[in-house]
């Protein structure tokens, strides 16, 4: 399930990571979010994916954390992919499904 909030809800880390970019280079955040998944056979265990896009000019980042309910290894670890305008594009057209979907979705056209 996606939800979308704040950087203020998001992890400590994430919050720290993403405010020190912006130090550096500002960036305009126009996406945060985040996602629950059960990925366990023990559904009681919540994997919540926290990711926050950054558009920096022609690029956008996005940093991604992840909280889990019991902890996990990879908690309070934080990724960060960059793409630039022309990466998007390449996407776009060849990406056979991706770049469909993503057409119909500019077009606003029914699926």
């Amino acid at each position: 399930m996606k939800n979308e909030l704040t950087l203020a809800d998001c992890p400590q880390v994430l919050q720290d990571r993403v405010k020190k970019s912006q130090q550096s280079i500002e960036g305009t955040i126009f996406s945060v979010q985040k996602w629950d998944s059960t990925p366990y056979k023990d559904k009681s265990v919540v994997v919540s994916t926290y990711r926050v896009f950054v558009q920096f000019g022609y690029e956008v980042a996005i940093f991604k954390s992840t909280k889990t309910v019991g902890g996990c290894s990879l908690d309070d670890d934080v990724t960060i992919n960059i793409v630039n305008a022309a990466e998007i594009e390449v996407i776009a057209r060849q990406a056979k499904w991706i770049g469909d979907d993503l057409r119909r979705f500019l077009n606003d056209i029914p699926t």
